[in-house]
């Protein structure tokens, strides 16, 4: 039998990218490079504790108005790049910066996501041609936002809380019972 094991390790001999603001990400050279793109492009950075630039992954390209992934995607490429931060980027053809609703939902839906992993969705900026906004300065990444995905995760999540809590009492009472026994055999001892 062989075990067959990658390392994910640090990248070398390239300068490293530190990530401050939304205009840091703006600037990036991969960012620039979908910015006026006629089709919409997905990027994924995902950043080390300190904010320096891990990787960046293009996790689709849609159509002209809109772009489809499946959060599951997102996810994985932050667990094995080991991401302990991640930030969304994406590009709008019509250069309109509002976010739509389906931004606004997959950005909420990613944030519990990556949060159950202990891994902080920082931004989800749209650029284009001229310009970027970053949703978290527009305040609709929300911790409180709800949807049915959202609360699919949240139930399975407590259920799975809720199981572990079962435990933990079960071994205190085990160990509260055991604890009782012995006071009582003690007691017995110097009657």
């Amino acid at each position: 039998m062989s075990l067959s094991v990658e390392i994910q390790k640090k990248q070398t001999g390239i300068e490293k990218r530190k990530i401050t603001t939304s205009s840091d990400v703006y600037k990036l050279e991969e960012v620039q490079e979908i910015k006026d793109a006629v089709q919409e492009h997905l990027l994924f950075i995902g950043l080390d504790n300190k904010n320096n630039v891990r990787n960046v992954t293009l996790l689709g390209i849609g159509s002209s108005s809109e772009i489809n992934i499946n959060s599951r995607d997102a996810v994985r490429t932050a667990l094995v790049t080991a991401s302990n931060k991640v930030i969304l980027v994406h590009n709008h053809p019509s250069n309109e910066l509002k976010p739509s609703i389906h931004d606004i939902d997959i950005s909420n839906t990613l944030y519990k996501l990556l949060k159950v992993f202990n891994i902080e969705l920082l931004d989800h900026i749209i650029v284009s041609e001229e310009d970027y906004i970053s949703m978290v300065k527009l305040e609709v990444i929300d911790m409180n936002y709800d949807n049915e995905k959202i609360k699919l995760l949240d139930n399975t999540l407590l259920i799975e809380e809720n199981a572990l809590l079962k435990e933990n009492i079960k071994e205190l009472t085990d160990k509260v019972q055991k604890y009782e026994q012995e006071v009582q055999e003690d007691e017995e001892e110097f009657e």
